[in-house]
């Protein structure tokens, strides 16, 4: 027997109120959706499923996770990066892991972002501190386990350090001394689609994800549609489809008017809902002319950063009298994002006595 599908769902069209129209963006942009979606028990506990060896899975109570309020963020840099805290029981203790999960949300890596993570830890820390302070238990104390993880949604992989140490200078002989925090990484690029979970809603998040950078949204949407095909008569699956072609309209560079068209038309055919083309129209010029000026900037920045590289292999081959410097080095230095600390390395380039003393530096 045929399923039937649920009752055809439909935003307002024209006119819609202003106030609505703003909060409707605000939940599919970038970071509204990214947190939306993690901060629900049921994504959560199913992400740390996907995620964590079973080693550790086996200690814990997910059923008894909790999603702490509090963000730790500083609200200058709240377009950057977002955090998610978990608190999960070990099983037949008192005790908690704390899973810290900061969303990177620039296109390109920060090689800062560990040192971000770090500086959100104290923060945990401090406040996780207070409390038996002001209870006078200070000499039972322990902190809890925090398990620090990098959530990158951007353009290419990651390959910013995952290690406190790695933007250390060290010095021979102290390298125990060194502070380090090791983060892991959640690399939603790289993710391959035979690595996807079985869990058929946390499958079409990264899909989504993905497909939002992508230059071929479209084809990335009905993909998603048809991935959800066989339980598209549900709910909850009608709603994950909406939310992946709303937050395309309104993040995604490359989905135009007529991207739209060819997926709303594949979607409605099959009678399961109507797209509300006045909202989702005006959502894609929207986040059309928003790409255009985002463009322009990463364009501009691409190119500075592009000159500080050929800045610093310019230098290395005057002091060193080099014709090329050695693929290793150049690779590393091609391999930076990061404005500031190439100028510190061109600076450094200058001064240094020796190529080794500067691979040392770049290393």
């Amino acid at each position: 027997m045929a399923k039937k599908h649920s009752k055809r769902q439909q935003l307002p069209e024209q006119p819609i109120d202003s106030d609505v129209f703003d909060e409707f963006r605000k939940r599919y942009q970038h970071d509204g959706f990214c947190k939306g979606k993690l901060k629900k028990v049921n994504t959560a506990q199913k992400f740390l499923k996907h995620v964590l060896k079973p080693e550790v899975r086996d200690l814990i109570d997910l059923e008894k996770l909790e999603i702490e309020p509090e963000s730790f963020v500083d609200k200058k840099l709240r377009s950057h990066y977002l955090d998610i805290l978990y608190r999960v029981p070990f099983k037949n203790s008192n005790e908690h892991l704390v899973v810290f999960i900061l969303i990177e949300l620039k296109t390109s890596n920060d090689q800062w972002t560990i040192f971000q993570i770090v500086e959100y830890i104290v923060c945990f820390g401090k406040k996780e501190f207070q409390k038996p302070k002001n209870e006078t238990r200070l000499r039972t104390f322990l902190f809890p386990m925090i398990l620090p993880f990098i959530f990158y949604h951007g353009k290419g992989r990651f390959t910013a350090p995952l290690e406190m140490s790695e933007l250390v200078h060290k010095i021979k002989g102290f390298e125990s001394c060194v502070l380090n925090v090791k983060a892991l990484l959640f690399d939603v690029p790289s993710l391959k689609s035979e690595n996807f979970p079985d869990d058929l809603g946390l499958s079409v998040l990264f899909m989504t994800l993905q497909a939002v950078f992508s230059t071929d949204v479209a084809e990335r949407l009905i993909e998603i549609y048809q991935k959800l095909q066989p339980t598209i008569h549900l709910p909850e699956s009608q709603e994950e489809l909406r939310d992946a072609i709303y937050y395309a309209a309104t993040s995604a560079k490359h989905f135009s008017q007529q991207d739209f068209q060819k997926v709303s038309t594949q979607i409605e055919k099959k009678g399961i809902f109507t797209m509300p083309t006045s909202v989702l129209d005006q959502l894609v010029a929207e986040g059309k002319a928003k790409g255009k000026a985002e463009g322009k900037a990463e364009g501009k920045a691409e190119g500075e950063t592009n000159g500080l590289r050929k800045a610093v292999l310019n230098v290395l081959c005057k002091r060193f009298k080099m014709t090329n410097v050695p693929k290793k080095i150049k690779a590393a230095i091609q391999r930076m994002n990061d404005p500031i600390a190439l100028e510190s390395l061109h600076l450094y380039a200058l001064d240094c006595q020796t190529l080794d003393e500067f691979v040392e530096a770049l290393n």
